[in-house]
């Protein structure tokens, strides 16, 4: 099992950083300071299963008891299930076998602008993002809105390779759009190192399901306190990342906001997304065409003008 694991990309939350599964498990009994036995004894197992364990042998069962041990509550899951191969819609993109598994798609600069249009965030704070990719969006527009930023991603370069989800360190804010495939990871974890407020993009889908409300919707320490909900669908496939409108689509989202400490029931905000829809581009007219059409062509163009993709 531990040899496919870069195949089966295991996601693992509770345990320490490290580059595989194996060396997680050695990190966190190293971190705190527990023998083989006083694991094993906690996973009942052997003491000689931990051993082949953390020198990457051994099976499934075994490894799921040994993490339980080591972190209870600890969550792992593999993001290759049978769905995922086939491919399925998944925040702006389409998994599938000729794309990045890690639910990566840039997050569009005017959709991050929106949010701080209508949510503020101390200016004096460093904002953690971390799901940065390689466009880097959040982080651009929130330094060009006079912001501190922390970023890396898990498939960031130098220091800022970090699995957030093994992250144990604390930040005032965090804003990011999350791979949906851990999604609610991310939610839960985003809770225990974030002291005042966290905005997440998630598909307005997200309200609905019994594990969300059980785990998510019921909590009172950090508890949702606003949805901006953006009144246009956003595709994420089209257009420029750092561009100043975006293209619609059926994809339908919406900035969850959380705050800790807030009371009463969530308030949700109606974004007019329309100013910065990107209009459909028309063909040009040929000059016999343009002869033809007559009178009627100024109010035709004037129509077609008024035409944005997706309608």
């Amino acid at each position: 099992m531990l040899a496919v694991e870069p195949i089966l990309r295991l996601h693992v939350a509770g345990l320490s950083h490290g580059e595989g599964i194996v060396e997680r498990v050695r990190a966190t009994r190293a971190r705190d300071r527990r023998t083989l036995r006083e694991v094993a004894g906690a996973a009942r197992v052997s003491v000689n299963t931990v051993r082949e364990i953390e020198a990457g042998r051994g099976d499934v069962s075994s490894l799921t008891k040994i993490v339980a041990a080591l972190a209870p509550g600890a969550t792992m899951r593999s993001g290759t299930t049978r769905i995922q191969r086939q491919g399925f819609l998944s925040v702006g993109r389409r998994i599938s076998d000729r794309h990045n598994p890690s639910d990566y798609f840039a997050t569009l600069a005017p959709v991050t602008r929106l949010l701080l249009d209508h949510e503020s965030f101390d200016i004096d704070k460093p904002i953690l993002e971390p799901a940065v990719g390689e466009a880097r969006a959040i982080d651009r527009v929130l330094r060009e809105r006079g912001h501190q930023t922390v970023c890396f991603d898990l498939n960031g370069q130098g220091k800022e390779r970090r699995d957030f989800l093994s992250l144990d360190e604390r930040f005032h804010s965090l804003i990011t759009n999350p791979p949906f495939s851990l999604h609610l990871e991310f939610v839960t974890h985003a809770k225990r190192i974030t002291d005042h407020k966290m905005a997440l993009l998630l598909p307005i889908n997200y309200l609905t399901g019994a594990q969300r409300h059980a785990e998510i919707w019921e909590d009172q320490e950090f508890p949702l306190a606003r949805i901006h909900v953006l009144n246009r669908g956003v595709n994420f496939s089209k257009g420029d990342v750092h561009g100043d409108k975006f293209h619609p689509a059926q994809l339908y989202l919406g900035w969850f906001v959380f705050e800790r400490g807030h009371a009463g029931a969530p308030h949700v905000n109606w974004i007019d997304c329309t100013p910065w829809i990107a209009r459909k581009r028309q063909p040009k007219r040929s000059a016999n065409s343009t002869a033809s059409v007559g009178s009627a062509s100024s109010n035709e163009a004037e129509t077609n003008n008024s035409i944005f993709e997706g309608r």
